[in-house]
């Protein structure tokens, strides 16, 4: 089901990352969306950055300034993000130290 179509806030696990990579991505209706990230055995740090494309071929940076968000300390974290998109996804952009997993859930109204 495409995220957002039904009346109400509408959810959908995007996966979980071990390693630098991408989530699966998400059909959306193209509003406002909301990241949740939950993040254990973290060292360091990871970077993650949230993505969106018009066709679901080409992604590209949703944060303004083309910003990546860094995380310090294992929890939960969560973004709002302006995504007038028809597809959403989660990039592992970097981990430093430990063993780091971040499962991700999407949602949006």
């Amino acid at each position: 089901m495409t995220l957002g179509a039904s009346a109400g806030f509408n959810l959908a696990s995007l996966g979980t990352l071990t390693a630098p990579g991408v989530t699966a991505a998400q059909q959306s209706t193209g509003v406002n969306t909301s990241f949740q990230v939950t993040v254990t055995g973290i060292g360091t740090n990871v970077v993650m950055r949230y993505e969106g494309s018009l066709d679901g071929v080409g992604y590209f940076n949703l944060a303004t300034g083309s910003a990546d968000f860094t995380i310090t300390a294992n929890g939960v974290y969560g973004y709002a993000l302006f995504a007038p998109v028809q597809f959403v996804r989660a990039r592992l952009v970097s981990a430093s130290g430990g063993t780091p997993s971040v499962a991700v859930v999407a949602g949006t109204i």
